[in-house]
């Protein structure tokens, strides 16, 4: 993978924080990646880059702002949504509803943490591989 923008992880367990770095440097990723551990963060760095990032995966439960309400406010900007920054979710658990109101939100996927290194590995392998061929505005 190219370097180009940074990727965006926001997720409140440092453990996986960690366990996602270390994927992402095994399989090659050259972006830079920033983690935030809330939705607010995330969002006061998006508000205040002028950079588009790669991708955005979040978590769904976090405390001070959710992963939905991230993805709202975002949808809500005008400006974040014309930046047309592609984002997933990449959590524990997933509820039918919490699908639903995934995609109602318009993500652009929703994924479950692996419970294997090599399944997390090939998911993030997936994730990141179709948006770096993935044509954007």
């Amino acid at each position: 993978m190219s370097v180009k923008n940074p990727i965006i992880i926001v997720d409140d367990d440092q453990d996986d924080q960690f366990l996602l770095a270390k994927v992402c440097e095994k399989i090659g990723v050259t972006h830079e990646i920033l983690f935030f551990d809330d939705g607010r963060d995330a969002l006061k760095y998006l508000r205040s880059t002028t950079e588009r990032p790669f991708l955005i995966m979040s978590d769904v439960n976090m405390p001070l702002m959710n992963g939905f309400e991230l993805r709202r406010e975002i949808h809500n900007d005008v400006t974040l949504r014309e930046k047309s920054i592609p984002f997933v979710f990449f959590s524990t658990a997933a509820s039918p509803a919490q699908v639903r109101e995934a995609y109602h939100l318009t993500v652009q996927g929703f994924f479950l943490k692996e419970t294997s290194m090599e399944k997390i590995e090939q998911s993030l392998r997936m994730i990141f591989d179709y948006w770096t061929k993935c044509k954007r505005p």
